[in-house]
């Protein structure tokens, strides 16, 4: 079974459930982030699913106020999930969708 912590670090292939939408929902502050990665709306849909760890994500750019870029602490991607921007005004550019690891729990291999 899984633990009730968040993992620490995940890797490449391992596999992992998106945490109900409370429990992530009681991770974020009052603007819906959690170290500043916000969880969007997009990503409801995969709570409670399995997925494997695609790769880690160590850094990501800003395209909205052009800052540059961010370096990104216990996130990573999970295989096949773009955001579909339906909340987004339709946005059709697929972008990776960042996972904080507090938004994940491990599971068995054989549970996925």
């Amino acid at each position: 079974m899984s633990s009730s912590q968040p993992p620490k670090s995940l890797c490449r292939g391992e596999s992992v459930r998106v945490r109900s939408r409370e429990e992530i929902l009681s991770t974020l502050d009052a603007n819906g982030r959690l170290d500043g990665l916000p969880f969007m709306p997009e990503m409801l849909a995969h709570c409670g699913q399995v997925f494997r760890v695609d790769a880690r994500a160590h850094k990501t750019c800003d395209t909205i106020h052009k800052t540059g870029g961010r370096r990104m602490k216990d996130a990573v991607h999970l295989e096949g999930l773009r955001c579909d921007g339906s909340a987004h005004g339709g946005c059709q550019a697929g972008c990776l969708i960042f996972f904080k690891n507090a938004w994940l729990e491990r599971v068995d291999a054989g549970a996925a």
